[in-house]
This record gives structure tokens, sequence and C-alpha cells, in this order.
């Protein structure tokens, strides 16, 4: 139903086009987000549209759902193709490219030690405010701010022998180190378990087989070209 919807809206919207044929390719990554190629047949040839579109955005989702709600089947897919002839009869093809999905899963899996230090630097500030561990003050226009806890951090996450996971947070100021007896997150927690999935099974000739990772925050964004400095798996 969501699919017929769809291609009824890009029927319509497009259809000032004159086309013979209208062709909408769908490219969907692991993390959620998605392309579409927008091409039309007629006369002269194959031709890109320049219309804008985006007033098809909930349509669009709609093919997200169908991909979100098919990912975990056998019948899941990362490209969707839909040809829609002038006369509104249309044709939809579903395939799964293994290479695309690999290089995707690739790709995420080589930057979320970012993912994983942003919201830790998250997790523990809404902590520590919760839990009144945060000094405050109020600034020169008399609004309250409250005052960084930590200078840099040490994140260690350890998948153990039953696949569950321990944590470890260590945070330092003024040379002076604490451990913070933090709980994650459940959607945390589920992040770090898939990655350690990923990395150890569908990547495996490509990425080192881990148990613990071991993550170093200087309270800031981690640069991409000196991430070996702050990232260790083992």
């Amino acid at each position: 139903m969501k699919e017929q919807h769809a291609v009824k809206a890009f029927f319509e919207y497009y259809n000032e086009l004159s086309y013979d044929t209208l062709e909408i390719k769908f490219t969907f990554t692991l993390g959620g987000s998605y392309e579409i190629e927008i091409y039309y047949f007629c006369e002269g040839g194959k031709k890109e549209t320049s219309l804008d579109g985006r007033e098809m955005y909930v349509f669009e989702r709609s093919i997200y759902e169908v991909f979100k709600d098919k990912l975990e089947t056998s019948d899941k897919f990362n490209v969707a193709l839909f040809e829609i002839q002038n006369n509104g009869l249309y044709t939809c093809t579903y395939t799964w490219e293994n290479d695309k999905a690999k290089k995707n899963l690739l790709d995420y899996a080589d930057v979320f030690y970012q993912w994983a230090n942003d919201r830790m630097m998250s997790l523990i500030f809404e902590y520590e405010k919760e839990n009144n561990l945060i000094a405050t003050q109020y600034d020169d226009d008399g609004d309250l701010e409250y005052l960084s806890s930590w200078d840099s951090g040490l994140f260690t996450f350890h998948i153990n022998d039953k696949g569950k996971l321990e944590h470890k947070i260590v945070l330092t100021q003024d040379g002076k180190e604490r451990i913070l007896d933090m709980p994650l997150k459940d959607y945390f927690v589920e992040g770090i378990l898939e990655h350690h999935k990923s990395t150890n099974n569908e990547l495996a000739d490509e990425w080192k087989s881990w148990n613990t990772m071991e993550l170093k925050s200087f309270h800031s964004d981690i640069p991409h070209d000196k991430r070996d400095e702050f990232v260790r798996y083992f």
C-alpha cells in the first residue's frame, strides 16, 4: 500500500514532463539515509529532471519505511527501482547489492568512534547535571551556566564472554582522575554491540578482531587524521 501511494504521487507530480517512462532509483545506506536518482525517457532520450521534488519527501519516506521494515528479513533490499509508464502502470525492482552494503557498513564503522565520543560527552553532561555533579555560576547577564567537570576522559568498552557490555569511565580535570559510575543508555549499548558484531563478522576481512574499544576524549571532536591517537581496538 505504501508503495502504491508513493508511485501514484510520483506519477502525478512528474507528469508534466511528458515522459514515456519515469525512472526513480532509491539507494539506501544501513544507517538509514538514502539517495534518489530520477530520470525520464522521451523522444530526446534519457534526461534528468530539474523539478525541485521536495513535495515528494513524505512519499520518499514511505519507501524508506518499506526498506526499514524489511531490513531484518529475507526480503531485505538496499536498492529500489521504480519504472513508471506515462499511463500510470509501473514495475518495481528491489535488490540487495552486497558490495554496496559492505562499503556502506565499512564507511560507518570507520567513523563510529565519532558517534561514540559525541554521545559520551552528551551523556556525561546529562548525568552529572541530573545528579548535581557539575559546578555552576552566573554569567555577566545573570544567566546560570554549567562549568566543565572534565578536561579529558578515557572510555573503555569491553564485550565479555557472555556477549554483555562492560564499561569504565575515567575523567580527568586539572591532573586529577576520577571514575564516573554512570550507567549507559540502552541505545548506546546497542550501538556498541552492533559495531562489535559488524566489524567482527561482516567486516572480518577488513577489520582486526576485537573485544575491547578504548576511546580517549579531550572533551571535543576527534580529528579524523588523528584517529589512531584516540581510538584503540584490542
